[in-house]
């Protein structure tokens, strides 16, 4: 049995305008300087703020100072997203989750957002229509964050599946590397971001969206009649 292991930001939600606008916004009011598109994918992109916000602070932090910048951050991110029409899931996810859950794959999602950010995108973009919010593996600031393998070793472990078992669909190179350091099956990168720095060296397959729902299915094994898709579709 397989099990489909989801980052969230920059995989199922394409986010990367809201991400760098509210970062960038955030971290001139708290430092005064300009963040580089080096520093967007080394030290943003995929990591968790335990990580990011002692790199452009310039010093470590504790777990409360951390939340608390954090939220002040995520706060001005969520603002963003509600004032957005794009505001939505990638193009073609909503049939593929019904896909896979018609099918009863296992699901579920890793990602290095916090409880609050986890919370705002359930309510807002319908997210327990396919999956279990008990099950989702977030920054609670217990776990390293990518590209430690520690995130979807536990998502694996939540769904009761073998992570070797597991495929994993990632946008950011730390979170693919955290993927392969877990030992999942495979990763399928999803190249949503405006400089694309997956390539078919790193992972298995390449997407831009989930739009060609039988090309999906059978990337992750399973085979399908694409008439039928349609059909049911």
């Amino acid at each position: 049995m397989i099990g489909i292991l989801f980052d969230f930001n920059g995989t199922m939600f394409f986010d990367e305008s809201f991400q760098e606008e509210s970062w960038k916004s955030f971290l001139m009011k708290k430092t005064g300087r300009a963040v580089t598109d080096k520093e967007f994918q080394k030290y943003i992109h995929g990591r968790n703020s335990d990580f990011s916000l002692p790199y452009f602070l310039g010093r470590p932090l504790s777990r409360g100072e951390s939340e608390l910048l954090e939220e002040e951050k995520e706060s001005i991110y969520r603002k963003l997203c509600l004032e957005s029409e794009s505001f939505q899931l990638a193009d073609g996810l909503p049939a593929f989750l019904d896909e896979l859950v018609a099918r009863k794959v296992p699901i579920t999602i890793a990602t290095a957002s916090g409880w609050n950010n986890v919370k705002f995108f359930f309510e807002h973009l319908d997210l327990d229509r396919w999956f279990d919010i008990d099950k989702v593996v977030y920054n609670d600031g217990a776990l390293p964050g990518k590209p430690e393998p520690d995130l979807y070793l536990k998502a694996a472990k939540r769904l009761g599946v073998d992570i070797h078992s597991c495929i994993v669909f990632e946008d950011s190179v730390s979170g693919v590397e955290s993927a392969k350091r877990a030992g999942a099956l495979k990763t399928i990168g999803v190249a949503s971001m405006r400089k694309n720095y997956l390539s078919n060296e790193i992972v298995s397959d390449i997407i831009h969206d989930y739009s060609n729902l039988a090309l999906l299915l059978k990337m992750i094994g399973i085979e399908s009649d694409e008439k039928e898709l349609q059909h049911e579709i």
